[in-house]
């Protein structure tokens, strides 16, 4: 089957690690796959899992030497992986190309942040059912449009390993640096556990709107020296591999993707029991869960975690055993397929 897959920037965010391993997912079995994309550092990523990527340009004379190309690939359906960016520019595709078009949502949306795309598509993929109630009543999303299904992640062969924490443990974070992510919680913690253990080191991977603020907010809590930033690069296993525990905070969610990725990967978590974090655990011991706007709980827990190894170690363990049980790639894979079938073979209306 040809499929067009559409995303915004490839940078760190949830809508590019979901998108990688689903195009890669895809490729495996066989499809063929034509990638329209606002750039970044993951585009060389997708390239070498064997998809042809295009950059949606900016003039209006590129963009119909673009459509050309892509009517000549002539795409079964188009799939737009998340973020307003690759909903826009999906819904314009599958106006010109008349191909039914597929929105994938990640998180919450308040009205202001609900893209067009989500209105035209023909189907509307959500990771749980919660967010799936949550279009249906608040955005007013038609249900029978909707479909649920989880994220799919793929275990490592390392992720069982004994914790062994380096001897100036790292605690980080990942994820787009904007507001609605309780980085300050994150900050505020990291200053109280650099007062209580003093050895400790602490890494925000990301980038965004908000990272200038962020800086000085650090500079002010005289954290310089103990926390850095840095852009994640286009290596989802090296980013986890730089922390010995990973601490997600966030308001309205889109974190829960890193928080399998990490639980995967054998890296003991922490993180903020609001947005869809909760619908994707479902048992107690898989992560270190702390209620919302409350550093001293972030710090406590990441200090417990740090002083236990055993601890640490069984929740790697239930970790993993939680997403490969529950989030395997190949049961995404196989309903993302149903989808994609079920939508070339509708009546054209």
């Amino acid at each position: 089957m040809r499929i067009l897959v559409v995303s915004g920037r490839l940078d760190w965010s949830v809508p590019t690690t979901h998108a990688l391993g689903l195009v890669e997912g895809l490729i495996q079995r066989g499809h063929e796959i034509q990638l329209v994309c606002r750039g970044g550092v993951f585009l060389s990523r997708f390239r070498d899992i064997g998809a042809e990527v295009y950059e949606y340009p900016s003039s209006w004379l590129a963009r119909r030497r673009l459509t050309s190309f892509l009517q000549k690939f002539d795409p079964v359906v188009i799939h737009g992986t998340g973020g307003v960016s690759a909903h826009r520019i999906g819904a314009r595709l599958s106006k010109v190309l008349d191909r039914p078009m597929i929105h994938t949502i990640h998180s919450w949306l308040g009205r202001d942040r609900l893209s067009r795309g989500s209105q035209v598509a023909s189907a509307v993929i959500v990771i749980n059912q919660d967010l799936r109630e949550h279009l249906v009543n608040d955005q007013r999303i038609a249900k029978d449009a909707i479909r649920v299904i989880p994220y799919g992640i793929t275990i490592p062969e390392q992720a069982t390993i004994p914790w062994n924490p380096r001897g100036i443990p790292v605690i980080g974070t990942v994820g787009r640096l904007e507001k609605g992510r309780r980085l300050d919680d994150f900050l505020r913690a990291a200053g109280i556990l650099r007062d209580r253990i003093g050895e400790v080191i602490f890494t925000i991977l990301g980038e965004g709107p908000d990272e200038r603020r962020l800086r000085s907010v650090c500079k002010s809590m005289d954290l310089e020296g103990h926390l850095t930033f840095a852009a994640p690069p286009a290596d989802v296993d090296a980013v986890y591999r730089a922390f010995d525990v990973l601490m997600l905070v966030s308001d309205w969610g889109g974190t829960g993707l890193h928080m399998l990725e990490g639980l995967a990967r054998g890296i003991p978590t922490i993180a903020t029991s609001g947005g869809d974090v909760l619908s994707l655990l479902g048992e107690e011991g898989v992560c270190t869960l702390v209620r919302p706007d409350d550093p001293e709980a972030l710090a406590q827990a990441g200090e417990r975690l740090l002083a236990d190894p055993a601890r640490a170690q069984k929740q790697i363990e239930l970790g993993v055993k939680h997403v490969r049980e529950h989030f395997p790639m190949r049961a995404m894979i196989d309903r993302v397929e149903e989808l994609h079938e079920s939508l070339a073979q509708a009546p054209v209306t």
